[in-house]
């Protein structure tokens, strides 16, 4: 399986603050890939640098072979990558379909179909206002916009933020759907028990640089990953 994005040596300095520091992560075609670590670590910071929010200060941003850490976000997402960023971000005041609509590409009624049909609820909810719909529905919402574009790569930065435990699993079957969908996914989470039994491989960062990486559920099983992520001191979002 080959990679369809590549991010290598990649550095972000704001200011006078250095933010990450030589990252390098690949991202298969259909595989699932984390980026872990605990709050403020960088995690975020690498999103906003694949989204083009930020210009990384060295190293490249490789999708299907082309650098396009200079290109600006629209760019990016014509290319092919959406975000779902954390917080959701949807649009409280607009309607379920509203919002779906607004990520529409060139496909559009297609892929709204096909968004529906993976996402049952949200076609129940159309004429809702989105921001009445609780948290793990806005969540499905969030995500359902980013794939309305049918990205060669979506971003999914801290999805089971702010939900409970049960709903939490619910997220996760849903990007292991996705992914059967035939979609790359680069997930970014807090939640390290929860993204290691979905993912393919995956990175810890602390201090904005990568710690520990390899095949995710030998992670799942690495003394330092167990010590420090899946005991007392990391647990899931109540």
């Amino acid at each position: 399986m080959s990679n369809i994005l590549e991010i290598k040596n990649l550095s972000l300095k704001i200011g006078i603050q250095d933010i990450l520091h030589d990252i390098s992560v690949t991202v298969p075609e259909q595989g699932i890939v984390s980026v872990l670590g605990a709050n403020g670590v960088g995690k975020t910071s690498l999103m906003r640098c694949i989204s083009g929010i930020y210009h990384a200060t060295g190293g490249e941003i490789l999708l299907e072979g082309e650098d396009i850490s200079k290109l600006k976000s629209h760019e990016i997402v014509e290319r092919g990558i959406m975000q779902a960023p954390e917080g959701r971000q949807i649009f409280s005041n607009m309607t379920v379909l509203e919002n779906l609509v607004i990520g529409a590409g060139p496909l559009g009624r297609q892929e709204l179909d096909h968004v529906l049909a993976l996402f049952p609820r949200l076609e129940e909810r159309l004429k809702q206002q989105a921001g009445s719909m609780s948290g793990g529905e806005q969540q499905m919402l969030c995500i359902g916009r980013a794939l309305m574009r049918k990205p060669k790569v979506l971003l999914l930065d801290e999805p089971s933020l702010g939900l409970a435990p049960r709903l939490v699993g619910f997220i996760c079957e849903l990007v292991s759907k996705i992914r059967a969908e035939g979609y790359a996914v680069l997930l970014v989470e807090q939640n390290v028990k929860a993204a290691l039994r979905i993912s393919d491989t995956a990175s810890v960062i602390e201090h904005g640089k990568i710690v520990i990486e390899g095949d995710a559920s030998a992670l799942a099983n690495d003394p330092r990953v167990a010590e420090a992520y899946l005991g007392g001191h990391v647990h899931e979002t109540a």
